[in-house]
């Protein structure tokens, strides 16, 4: 199981640029997950449930239910880079980390190659200095690069500098376009079993995470905390 994995695919940075800059001016919507930030981190969705400009999260995995936005149809590069992923989309999202600013250190449910889905991601603007730091190693993602990481691990971001971060990212179901393109790239998937699909979360703290994901009055993170409370409804009537 790899933290992060570099694929064969390189695009085009100025083309990148001239797409984002078309977007700079509507409305980004900071991430629902206010607990690791404090205001820095924003988003706008090029793919939502239902094409609403408005949904940032990302709450389900059925491809039926995500369509474009109307902010898609305003940038050609990127709907082209699209369409070279022979695999079903879900989530797309131009994501920012303002200058200066930091991820806090969190994890994704259900989002690495071993759970089915994979995030990928295709930095635009972006400085040597700003590194992610997933499972508690480093890394920079270079613009125009196209990176897959593992949000089932544990990883967080800063950003030192005096550049906003802009990464394009798209959340796909694994298939056999997938599976080829990390072969390609060298992957070796392992099948590892985590109890609740999380390997930060366990029978000592699970309480503890189903209560802070219900502080957050989301959809997302109710259905997180639901899903782990059903884990740990069953586990506990086996006993």
């Amino acid at each position: 199981m790899s933290r992060f994995l570099q694929l064969p695919l390189v695009f085009d940075i100025t083309q990148l640029n001239r797409d984002l800059a078309t977007l700079t001016d509507k409305l980004w919507h900071s991430h629902i997950n206010q607990q690791a930030h404090d205001g820095g981190w924003s988003a706008l969705p090029l793919r939502s449930v239902g094409g609403s400009i408005e949904q940032i999260a990302v709450k389900e995995t059925d491809q039926s239910l995500y369509q474009d936005t109307e902010y898609l149809t305003h940038t050609p590069y990127f709907q082209q880079i699209l369409s070279q992923f022979s695999c079903p989309l879900v989530s797309v999202r131009l994501m920012k980390l303002k200058a200066g600013e930091e991820i806090r250190e969190h994890t994704d449910l259900d989002l690495g190659y071993e759970s089915g889905a994979v995030r990928l991601h295709i930095p635009i603007t972006t400085h040597p200095d700003i590194l992610f730091h997933i499972d508690q190693q480093p890394i920079h993602f270079g613009s125009g690069e196209c990176w897959y990481m593992n949000a089932d691990l544990p990883h967080r971001v800063i950003n030192p500098t005096d550049t906003d971060r802009v990464h394009l990212v798209i959340d796909c179901l694994v298939n056999d376009w997938i599976e080829a393109l990390f072969s390609r790239a060298g992957y070796q998937s392992i099948k590892v079993q985590h109890k609740y699909g999380d390997p930060t979360i366990n029978d000592d703290n699970v309480l503890q995470v189903i209560a802070e994901l219900e502080r957050m009055d989301t959809d997302a993170g109710r259905k997180i905390a639901a899903k782990l409370k059903s884990i740990h409804q069953s586990n506990a009537q086996a006993v």
